[in-house]
């Protein structure tokens, strides 16, 4: 769990960076554990930083993600260069 609004900024700008950087969301590197990095990828959705991306929730709450041809949006990169 993200304990300040610094970290998880911090995960979605490397989460948008990797994608802006060509790497496809399934092969996405991070240090995170997988809880956190799907809240992180979510909210990149829910804010539109990327388009081509869209989730679900299951029942317990976890995101289940849809993906085609998945693109930082200027929004994205605003939010990239302003981190």
């Amino acid at each position: 769990m993200f304990k300040s609004t610094k970290e998880f900024d911090s995960a979605m700008k490397d989460i948008l960076a990797q994608i802006r950087d060509g790497i496809a969301v399934n092969s996405l590197s991070s240090s995170i554990d997988e809880g956190d990095f799907n809240a992180a990828l979510a909210e990149c959705v829910d804010r539109r930083y990327l388009s081509g991306l869209s989730y679900q929730r299951t029942m317990d709450g976890k995101p289940h993600f849809s993906l085609t041809d998945v693109r930082v949006t200027y929004s994205g990169l605003t939010f990239i260069e302003s981190h």
